[in-house]
């Protein structure tokens, strides 16, 4: 027969982890506009990689083709236009820079649209209002996925 499991959690450690995650998250809003500044450094360096590697393939007639699997795929449509593909895979492109998450963005946690510092803070006052030394498993689950 199955026995359910009580585990309980030091509210100190709770308080702890939740200061960690607010000084992360003060630290990253402190640090995003560098990141960004980073980030459209970054992709303009890769557009600039991107556009010499297409010209260099442009340069080369036997990576010209009609074909799916070219390198360079070259369509003639409708009304006289012509559309060149750069099949980016075969090329080797690297890939494109990821900008940065914004930290404190707003979002959906249940019926509430706040942001995580916000909810965090809010846990955080209601944990050390509290005078129980010890929270359930579930009430650590909770707050953890904030973390």
């Amino acid at each position: 027969m199955a026995r359910s499991l009580s585990v309980k959690i030091p509210t100190a450690s709770l308080i702890k982890d939740i200061e960690l995650s607010l000084a992360k998250i003060e630290a990253d809003i402190k640090n995003y506009p560098l990141h960004l500044e980073a980030y459209h450094e970054q992709k303009a360096a890769h557009r600039e990689q991107v556009v010499l590697a297409v010209i260099k393939a442009l340069g080369n007639p036997l990576n010209i083709g009609t074909d799916y699997g070219s390198v360079v795929r070259v369509e003639h449509r409708y009304n006289n236009q012509v559309s060149v593909t750069v099949n980016s895979d075969v090329l080797g492109l690297p890939e494109a820079p990821q900008e940065p998450e914004k930290p404190n963005e707003r979002q959906s946690f249940g019926r509430d649209y706040v942001t995580r510092k916000e909810l965090l803070e809010r846990n955080l006052k209601v944990l050390k209002m509290t005078s129980q030394e010890e929270v359930s498993a579930s009430t650590y689950n909770t707050v953890i996925d904030l973390l």
